[in-house]
């Protein structure tokens, strides 16, 4: 392996929502480690929030980085492809590293990262694992079974401690953190846009797992996550985004029968909850609705109905 390829440039894609100062401390500590060849890619999916835009105009690290402004609030994935799309066009060979804004990485990840990816050429997808704040493991590696409909992330004995090897194999891999080796892939990687938020890795996991490709995840804890730091602002919306987006992944990737026991539920399960938390309720059962109407459209064979875009509400 040539030098040349040691240090190929790493392309960091995050999306901001109302949270500039995230994305901004992010660039920062990031840039800070000293890393070479890096640039980060934002896309703005809040055109309202003009702190990135205002902090370029000032900070020395202007050159590295590019603002991509989507016009509304695409959600996750399709935010996500607009950045995709733009390293793919301008460099095949690149490596382009998902991130969330409330992420941080550990010293010595992108190090990390790029010699798993020296040591298997062959790796196409790659994943970190992830702690939580206080210090928990938060994503480990992803399982999935077609009959049941049950993804994992994390598995009994799961810790911190550095294993021997530096990957493992994972059926998909956390957004949190994903990293595409494009010079691996034939296409350029697109999450479908029918997911406004959440599944939407699981789903580019599966469809890139079944087409062959290889995918790992790190076996060293390299990235902190403040879970849900961001969409824990509108919990009716977040849980109505779940809802759907699940039941929309196994409709795809699982059997009828896991299919049939979510849909089961999703409508009983938020009567237990209904009165404590009243919002996570409503927000399965709209989330259920939104599944059950585009699979009756879909039926009539009809266009599909507008996926509905609820934007997180933000204090102030």
């Amino acid at each position: 392996m040539t030098e040349g390829r040691a240090l190929q440039p790493i392309h960091f894609i995050t999306i901001n929502y109302h949270c500039s100062e995230f994305i901004i401390g992010l660039i920062e500590d990031t840039i800070a480690s000293g890393e070479p060849d890096l640039s980060f890619i934002v896309v703005n999916n809040s055109p309202q929030d003009i702190g990135v835009k205002d902090w370029l105009s000032s900070t020395p690290h202007r050159q590295r980085v590019t603002l991509i402004e989507a016009g509304g609030n695409l959600g996750f994935g399709s935010g996500c492809n607009l950045g995709l799309r733009h390293v793919w066009q301008s460099d095949r060979q690149a490596v382009a590293w998902l991130l969330n804004p409330d992420a941080r990485l550990d010293e010595g990840a992108i190090a990390y990262v790029r010699q798993c990816l020296r040591d298997d050429d062959r790796i196409a997808m790659l994943g970190t694992r992830i702690r939580d704040p206080r210090g928990d493991v938060w994503f480990s590696h992803g399982s999935f079974n077609r009959w049941s409909g049950q993804l994992g992330h994390r598995f009994p004995g799961d810790d911190c401690r550095p294993l021997p090897v530096r990957t493992w194999p994972t059926r998909w891999i956390s957004g949190c953190s994903m990293i595409f080796r494009l010079g691996a892939l034939r296409d350029c990687p697109q999450f479908d846009p029918r997911y406004f938020l959440d599944y939407e890795d699981a789903d580019i996991s599966e469809r890139h797992h079944r087409l062959g490709y290889r995918l790992r995840v790190t076996q060293a804890v390299l990235v902190e996550h403040q879970v849900s730091a961001i969409t824990r602002r509108a919990p009716r919306a977040k849980y109505q985004h779940a809802t759907f987006s699940k039941l929309y992944f196994l409709h795809r990737h699982a059997t009828p029968l896991a299919l049939l026991l979510n849909l089961l539920y999703y409508a009983v399960r938020p009567l237990s909850f209904c009165l404590s938390d009243p919002e996570r309720a409503r927000g399965r059962w709209w989330g259920l609705g939104d599944y059950l109407r585009w699979c009756w459209w879909r039926l009539l064979r009809r266009p599909e109905p507008p996926h509905p875009r609820t934007s997180f509400t933000v204090s102030s």
